[in-house]
């Protein structure tokens, strides 16, 4: 998830704002108010002034139209990013534009719509991340192309034009030489390189975690680990990497999930030199293999706060309760910070049969905003939302003691990705399913 040092962008904070890294209601309390919006208006409440009560739904023509990554530019629009279903081409990169009030911006693409197909059976955007200038990177998988899955780059102009100094005509397929490669974060540094971080598959390891830099013009960055990747096996039978975050000194923290270990699936995290190296001083050989406890700790989302210390979102398996939010918080030097949660840790349940956090942000008074999904409540799949204060307590203060269930009356409604303005107000993308149309993109703001 990312953002800017004043909170402006999703999911993975930064301690400069010279880095900008990338790399997801029923029953709303009345708590704790802010004063952006008057003392009439509840933290945690939809943003009525956004939108349709808070919201915003867009159809791009298909059966399955899906927000999987959220920034917030500077003047306030919102760029929410995923995939769109063609009938002939399968799956597209799908990029949309919102002005701040949450209606589409006609000056963005094609309506404030762009699509772009890599050739693949389906290419699917998992982030997106701002460039100092204003362009956009949406970072995804081409799958089921001639050489099998590929991470794909794409980068657009401010206008939603893709951007022909990048790659070929604005995007970027690469191959790593296996049948499954996958570009699940985004990051990109001050002077224009591009971070990817997700896994590619070995022969005999199975998936491992992957970080590739590009420079500026889409080349592999042969300055970058092994020509311009570095790829980092946790001894799991699938390491997958599934966030980044930069570090103020250029280090690399990538968080993810080693499954299948002896202890079963574990939270995962990886910290690398600026050059693209294992990184000495943290954990074990620059790797940290987190077992809760429990079948399944899986790290989905991480942030890194201006103390160095990081911060991981995903779930965690409660016998009783099914998957559960899960937020820890490791020391600079990898250890759980026992002076978070309990022991390093804490588990939110929002009483589905699995709640799963997706994405995080970090507000500038040191609260942890966390989103995701709530699974199988009594109103099927809900957006579900949680502030939690910077001991790792959730935030009485925050809609009904520390957090937000939100129900848009369909079946499945999913939050996928988060966002903070700089007012501190949260937005929130992911998809909502409407009866005729299928699957829509989805984007809330929630006050603050």
């Amino acid at each position: 998830m990312l953002r800017t040092s004043r909170s402006r962008w999703f999911t993975v904070p930064l301690k400069t704002p010279s880095l900008l890294v990338i790399t997801a209601i029923a029953g709303l309390a009345l708590s704790a108010c802010s004063g952006a919006h008057g003392s009439s208006v509840a933290a945690g409440t939809l943003d009525s002034g956004f939108g349709a009560g808070g919201k915003v739904t867009t159809d791009l023509g298909s059966p399955a139209d899906r927000a999987n990554a959220v920034v917030v530019q500077a003047d306030g629009k919102i760029v929410a990013a995923g995939s769109t279903q063609d009938p002939a081409q399968g799956d597209n990169f799908a990029v949309v534009r919102y002005t701040p009030g949450g209606k589409l911006d006609s000056g963005f693409g094609d309506g404030g719509k762009s699509v772009t197909d890599f050739g693949g059976k389906s290419d699917v955007v998992a982030a997106v991340a701002l460039q100092p200038d204003g362009k956009i990177v949406a970072v995804g998988t081409s799958h089921g192309t001639t050489t099998g899955d590929n991470i794909a780059l794409a980068r657009y102009a401010s206008d939603g034009r893709l951007d022909s100094g990048f790659g070929t005509g604005g995007r970027v397929s690469s191959d790593l030489g296996t049948a499954a490669d996958h570009g699940n974060a985004v990051a990109v540094q001050s002077d224009g390189k591009i971070l990817v971080a997700g896994s590619t598959k070995d022969p005999v390891q199975g998936d491992n975690f992957v970080v590739l830099r590009y420079a500026p013009d889409g080349k592999l960055d042969a300055g970058f680990g092994d020509g311009g990747k570095v790829s980092t096996d946790f001894g799991g039978r699938s390491d997958i990497a599934k966030s980044i975050a930069v570090e103020s000194d250029g280090k690399i923290v990538v968080a993810g999930t080693s499954s299948g270990t002896a202890t079963g699936d574990n939270i995962a995290l990886a910290r690398y030199t600026s050059d693209g190296k294992p990184e000495s001083g943290f954990g074990v050989n620059g790797q940290v293999s987190s077992d809760l406890g429990t079948a399944a700790d899986h790290g989905n989302a991480v942030a890194v706060q201006s103390d160095g210390k990081i911060v991981v979102v995903g779930s965690t398996k409660d016998p009783v309760q099914g998957d559960n939010f899960l937020v820890a918080r490791y020391a600079p030097d990898g250890k759980l910070d026992s002076g978070f949660g309990a022991g390093g840790r804490t588990a939110t349940d929002f009483g589905g049969k699995a709640d799963v956090a997706a994405a995080v942000a970090l507000a500038q008074d040191g609260k942890v905003v966390v989103v995701g999904t709530s699974s199988g409540t009594s109103t099927g799949d809900n957006i579900a939302l949680a502030r939690y204060t910077s001991d790792g307590k959730l935030d009485s203060g925050f809609g009904t003691g520390g957090q937000v269930s939100t129900d848009l009356g369909t079946a499945a409604d999913h939050g996928n990705a988060v966002a903070l303005q700089s007012n501190g107000d949260i937005v929130v993308a992911g998809t909502t399913k409407d009866p005729a149309q299928g699957d829509n993109f989805v984007v809330l703001r929630y006050v603050v």
